[in-house]
């Protein structure tokens, strides 16, 4: 194991000749199958016990206000808010999808696969976990904190707690007095032009022409051992995933819905 601990990285660890090989059969199938048992039973306790979250029987000519997605694709629905329907319902979840499918390929620590080990994966455990509660923060904000026409209601404040009513009583539906507006073009696509190609570029240009400190030197080494394709593949998603965080401040702290708008898109 001595060797695989100091091997350069470059190809899955599986494909090294003298990889040690433990058959999964019959101790893992077997651990997979009682677990997949054991969850199967506990949902059906849960469910015989607990009634879904369902909201009342549709009337055919009345449209609930608002209209939710399930839980588990409000987070999606919330994304909708900030950005227009081909880059929130087609272009996230598709990078989303990649990025996970990328995972083994961008791992420069072959000798870790198989175990949790933080201190050897500190960035990708980080930027995975915000990854999760980005994804988790946009359902909770769609579930708990929208109501009537999609606006931003605050618990307790704006409705009762537990409660299947927006407003209080003989007060009538929020709305809104925030109003949104757009970045001007001249502000918006110098923004995205230094964000996503600052972002690119200046994390390499630092790691490569300015050393001084031990964090740039880490950066360096970094940068050395994932190679110029692997870092553009994990920078894309980075940027990608912040730019979803940056859209949610602007538009929900400052009121800004568009950075660019064009007539084709906006963004």
């Amino acid at each position: 194991m001595s060797e695989l601990n100091v091997a350069k990285s470059g190809y899955m660890l599986s494909n090294k000749p003298d990889y040690p090989r433990e058959p999964s059969w019959p101790n893992f199938v077997w651990i997979v199958f009682l677990s997949m048992l054991l969850v199967t039973v506990v949902l059906w306790g849960i469910s015989a016990i607990f009634d879904a979250p369902l909201e009342e029987v549709a009337a055919w000519a009345k449209t609930p206000n608002p209209a939710k997605a399930p839980w588990y694709f409000i987070g999606l629905q919330e994304l909708l808010v900030y950005f227009d329907p081909w880059i929130a319902g087609v272009l996230l979840p598709t990078q989303i999808i990649i990025g996970l499918v990328l995972i083994p390929y961008v791992d420069i620590s072959p000798a870790e696969q198989g175990k949790y080990s933080f201190s050897k994966r500190k960035f990708a455990v980080v930027y995975f976990s915000f990854g999760l509660f980005l994804w988790f923060l946009l359902i909770a904000i769609g579930q708990w904190f929208r109501g009537p026409s999609w606006e931003f209601y605050w618990p307790v404040i704006d409705y009762p707690i537990g409660g299947e009513s927006w407003t209080y009583p003989n007060v009538p539906l929020k709305v809104s007095e925030a109003q949104t507006v757009n970045v001007p073009n001249a502000i918006g696509w110098p923004i995205l032009f230094i964000f996503f190609g600052g972002g690119m570029v200046a994390p390499y240009i630092v790691a490569r022409f300015h050393q001084a400190s031990a964090l740039c030197a880490r950066l360096k080494d970094y940068l050395d051992r994932i190679g110029l394709v692997r870092y553009l593949l994990i920078q894309v998603h980075v940027l990608l995933t912040l730019s979803v965080a940056g859209k949610m401040i602007l538009r929900l702290v400052f009121g800004y819905k568009y950075i660019v708008t064009t007539p084709f898109f906006n963004i």
